[in-house]
């Protein structure tokens, strides 16, 4: 039985007992024996309710570190995928530089 589950059976169980309590023709220790009931029952969704939070958390933890791992890679393909122009940039600055160089030593010959 899986934990919503059976939190909704303990919830309708507390009303059922909660609607109990209110007959106005209980004796005294049927009084005290649900309301006792209805203490365990609300501790026993308390519990319940934590342990689901709990393994909420986790999940979303084990969620965050994919996503922080997925966040590297992807951060450092960007930087890869830059440092491809920066290399052809700096190809073409070159090859620029040169024909400068052979412009200008071409005007003093001329």
């Amino acid at each position: 039985m899986n934990q919503e589950q059976t939190l909704k059976e303990l919830r309708a169980s507390l009303a059922e007992v909660d609607a109990m309590r209110r007959d106005k023709d209980l004796t005294e220790p049927e009084r005290e024996a649900l309301e006792l009931s209805a203490v365990a029952l609300r501790d026993a969704e308390r519990m319940l309710v934590a342990k689901m939070q709990n393994q909420l958390v986790k999940d979303l933890q084990a969620q965050t570190a994919s996503l922080n791992e997925q966040a590297k890679v992807i951060r450092a393909r960007v930087t890869q995928m830059n440092k491809l122009p920066s290399k052809v940039l700096k190809n073409i600055q070159a090859v620029i530089k040169t024909a400068v160089r052979i412009v200008a030593a071409v005007a003093k010959w001329a």
